[in-house]
Formats: structure tokens, C-alpha cells, sequence
């Protein structure tokens, strides 16, 4: 009887870790964008980089103009920069969404560590001097606020 107790307790346990681990992905969705987008940039300036400057060959053999076809590059430059547009639209989406969704919880405390965590992308250490508590502490709020927040209707 005994054993029964525990693994419902357990399976609880593992059901609300789950769904915690499903939040966490939900929230990070917006510096995942962030981040995206910033590669996206740096593909981009190493692309129009690697066009102005081309690298010199010194094997003695003939090389074709570089600069003679230029629809390559520019097809690679416009693949990037739309797929660009897109992320950083995506990321606008998703923070208003985040951030909506972190308003609407009660705990000002709890809202404040979702904020910094997953829309402003600290670190905890970071978090706990910031808002004058302790890095425990911190991680606790972080725990209580996964289980005040909510998905919106379309991911649960």
C-alpha cells in the first residue's frame, strides 16, 4: 500500500516535471529566435565579406573573375537576409507572447524571474544580485513561477 502512495507521489512528480521542462522550452522560444538571428547576421557579414574580399589563390593556375557573376552571391544574400526578416519577426511574436503570458501571473516576484531569465537572457547569479535575494532563493522563485505560469490555450 505503501508502494502505491510513492509511485503516485512519483508519478506526480515526474508529470509536473514535464510539464515544467514543456514550459521551459515554451519560455527559451524567444531567446532561441534572438540567437538565431544573430547567426543569421554574422552568415550574412561573412557573405558580403567574403565578396568584397575575396581570397587570393597563388597556385599559378587561371581563376575566373569573381566578381563576373554576382547571381549566386545575390541569391545566397537574399536567402539569408528573408530567412533573417523571419526570425526577427518570429522573435517579436513569440517575446509578446512571453511577455503577456508572464503578466498575467499574480507573484511579482515570480513574473520578475521569468523576465530576466527568459526575456532578458541572465544568468541566475545575475538574477539573484540584481533582485537582492540569493541564488537559492532565486531558483526557488523560478520553481513556484513554472508552476503559476500557463501555456496559451493552442500548447497545452
Amino acid at each position: 500500500m505503501c508502494t502505491g502512495i510513492v509511485l503516485r507521489n512519483g508519478g506526480d512528480s515526474l508529470v509536473i516535471a514535464k510539464e515544467n521542462e514543456r514550459k521551459k522550452e515554451y519560455l527559451k522560444g524567444y531567446i532561441y529566435s534572438v540567437r538565431k538571428a544573430q547567426r543569421l547576421k554574422e552568415q550574412i557579414e561573412e557573405l558580403r565579406s567574403q565578396q568584397m574580399f575575396p581570397s587570393v589563390n597563388h597556385d599559378g593556375m587561371p581563376q575566373g573573375n569573381a566578381h563576373s557573376d554576382l547571381s549566386g552571391y545575390v541569391a545566397r544574400l537574399d536567402a539569408l537576409i528573408s530567412q533573417l526578416e523571419h526570425e526577427q519577426a518570429m522573435a517579436v511574436r513569440q517575446y509578446k507572447e512571453i511577455h503577456d503570458r508572464i503578466h498575467k501571473m499574480q507573484d511579482g516576484a515570480e513574473k520578475e524571474v521569468l523576465i530576466r531569465r527568459y526575456l532578458m537572457g541572465k544568468a541566475w547569479e545575475q538574477i539573484a544580485v540584481e533582485m537582492n535575494y540569493t541564488y537559492r532563493h532565486v531558483t526557488r522563485l523560478h520553481g513556484t513561477a513554472l508552476q503559476s505560469f500557463s501555456f496559451p490555450e493552442k500548447m497545452s
